[in-house]
């Protein structure tokens, strides 16, 4: 299923990168970039707090507030993407995408009611790295779009 995301997401930034195509009329908005590299730092922390370490522990009331927290960020850069999107809908794609990943990594730790392995966060983490920075290129190639 990442797989799937990281393929989409490539597939979203290489038809951005068509910046002359006429498909696409939703231009470069700081906003929406901005979006996305908070939503990176949102995710990445959450392996970052939530991995077996030293002296951490797994709290449930914790990992639920965060995730809870997170889900409003996503929500937010959401419907923001919403409201400049024209008819591509390319940043609401990208950013559901990134948050059906953020969610399902959430459900995963109040599943399972522990932290994450080392070597799980060690081989995940990079696809998920990955997938942020496909959005973020995608939002780049918009600077210099036609208008």
């Amino acid at each position: 299923m990442i797989r799937n995301r990281i393929h989409l997401l490539a597939l979203i930034g290489w038809l951005l990168l068509l910046n002359g195509c006429a498909l696409f009329t939703s231009h470069y908005d700081a906003t929406r970039h901005e979006n996305f590299t908070k939503l990176k730092a949102v995710h990445v922390k959450l392996f970052d707090n939530w991995t077996e370490g030293s002296e951490k522990k797994w709290k449930e009331d914790e990992v639920s507030s965060y995730c809870d927290k997170g889900d409003l960020s996503f929500r937010e850069a959401f419907e923001f993407a919403k409201s400049k999107d024209n008819n591509d809908k390319t940043g609401q794609r990208a950013v559901k995408i990134l948050w059906e990943e953020f969610e399902e990594n959430c459900k995963l730790s109040l599943s399972e009611k522990k932290l994450f392995s080392k070597t799980f966060k060690e081989n995940l983490l990079p696809e998920i790295e990955k997938n942020y920075s496909y959005a973020i290129a995608g939002e780049l190639t918009r600077v210099n779009a036609p208008q």
